[in-house]
């Protein structure tokens, strides 16, 4: 009987040893405490090969956890100063939490820690167990999404800027607000910032598809050298949308018109205008002392959005093509050509040289026939005539002679060869001239001029007969264009 006594004791005592060996299991791990007056609770758990590992993996659960509770989102599209706030804060959680030192992290502290190792597995199961001043939670809380809200702003603001202009009917506010937007997408760091230069790309891009420049002023006209100056252009721009066609007011319209260089070539002048409350700019063109065709062109100048997009990344250059794409379609031209009243008058030419001594060398023929083809083009009456190779210039009475009796101009050249050369296989020569346009009717001198060219040919006569051709249907063909009305 005591044998059995004995027995017994030996094995309630083992049980309770047993029991005794087994820590029981806090409730915070089966469930997180709710909130109470003061804080907010938050367990992180993790099972690992080893404690430290199990503890560092617990620890980003409990961050995790405080993430949820905010609801923010911080990834690698967010901005750097976001992802470095949000790296110093999870180092403070952490190093709290490994030390359970208070004060790191003003409101956060652990509270417990629960280790518990599974016998079969060898798994070290950590569960931590922390809470947060329910005030500072939400102070960190307003600040990680404030730190957000700014990169998301960037995009939102003028997005909806283009689309309160885009709805009162100021197309080109609107698209210039849409490109802004597009730029706060690529260079910013807010997430889904590809989806939103897509959208701001399309809207912007569909404005610009429904816009067209329509010439109100008319076209293919004729002005009379030194006569009539040219006429306005006018132009409108016009926005079809759900197919009303409107003006579009404020847009920047760029005026490329021809004009002369002091070299005497024809170039280029441009010059910004805008257009007023109907969608519509006139333009006065400049005169231009030279006859000829030219044209005139109205095109949409957005240049200050192609700034804006200047700087995207390559990502982004197929949403920045389409848009350009639209925007440099958006042009429109005005022809005109300007004539001389000289066309209409008689006109013979003669051409001598001024060296008896290089008669026989020096052919004048080319130059005379490239400046007869030249006039002719442009619709002169021209008579050629011969001169004898004589020095010096026949006078009036002479011109009058020697032209035909329906000339009532005579355009008299001298013509001379400065040098001929070889250089590279080719032979290179200089040619100069002087060139009077005479009133043969009252004896005035309309133009005069003294002018060189040069030309190269594999011969000595081929390169100075495009000296020659290049003096008389280039350099004299244009001063006489411009002087003759």
């Amino acid at each position: 009987m005591r044998k059995s006594i004995i027995i017994c004791l030996v094995v309630l005592f083992g049980l309770v040893t047993s029991c005794a060996s087994v820590p029981s299991i806090p409730e915070w791990v089966k469930k997180t405490p709710s909130p109470d007056a003061k804080y907010t609770y938050f367990v992180g758990s993790s099972s690992a090969k080893d404690s430290a590992t199990a503890l560092n993996d617990a620890t980003a659960a409990l961050i995790a956890g405080i993430m949820q509770y905010m609801g923010v989102s911080i990834s690698v599209a967010s901005s750097a100063e976001a992802r470095a706030s949000l790296s110093e804060y999870e180092a403070q959680i952490t190093q709290t939490v490994k030390t359970e030192a208070k004060g790191r992290l003003s409101g956060f502290e652990v509270v417990e820690k629960f280790i518990e190792q599974d016998k079969k597995s060898g798994l070290y199961t950590v569960h931590v167990l922390a809470r947060y001043e329910t005030k500072e939670l939400n102070k960190e809380k307003a600040r990680m999404e404030s730190l957000l809200k700014e990169k998301a702003d960037a995009v939102a603001i003028p997005e909806q800027k283009g689309d309160a202009a885009a709805n009162e009917g100021l197309l080109i506010d609107a698209i210039r607000a849409y490109a802004e937007a597009m730029s706060a997408a690529a260079s910013s760091e807010v997430e889904n910032a590809q989806i939103k230069l897509a959208r701001n790309a399309k809207k912007a891009s569909e404005l610009a598809a429904t816009l067209r420049l329509a010439i109100l002023s008319p076209s293919n006209i004729e002005i009379q050298l030194g006569g009539a100056k040219v006429p306005s252009i006018t132009v409108k721009l016009i926005a079809n949308r759900g197919g009303r066609e409107e003006g579009v007011p404020g847009a920047p319209i760029a005026i490329t018109y021809p004009r002369r260089l002091t070299s005497g070539r024809i170039g280029t002048a441009t010059q910004q205008v805008f257009t007023n409350q109907d969608g519509i700019v006139s333009f006065d063109v400049p005169p231009i002392e030279l006859a000829g065709k030219y044209q005139v062109t109205a095109q949409l100048d957005f240049g200050s959005i192609a700034d804006i997009l200047g700087g995207l990344p390559k990502w982004a250059l197929p949403y920045i093509d389409a848009l350009e794409s639209e925007l440099s379609g958006i042009r429109a031209s005005m022809s005109y050509k300007v004539i001389s009243a000289a066309k209409n008058v008689p006109t013979a030419i003669g051409v001598y040289l001024k060296s008896e001594a290089q008669k026989g060398s020096l052919d004048p023929e080319p130059f005379s026939k490239s400046l007869e083809e030249a006039l002719v083009n442009e619709g002169f009456s021209i008579f050629t005539t011969k001169i004898s190779a004589e020095s010096g210039q026949p006078d009036i009475d002479r011109l009058r002679a020697i032209a035909p009796a329906e000339a009532m101009r005579f355009v008299l050249a001298c013509v001379e060869l400065i040098s001929i050369g070889k250089e590279d296989g080719f032979f290179i020569a200089s040619v100069a001239g002087s060139l009077s346009a005479i009133d043969l009717i009252e004896g005035n001198t309309l133009y005069s001029g003294s002018k060189s060219a040069q030309g190269m040919g594999l011969s000595e006569a081929e390169a100075t007969s495009s000296a020659l051709r290049t003096l008389g249907g280039q350099v004299f063909a244009k001063e006489l264009l411009a002087a003759l009305r």
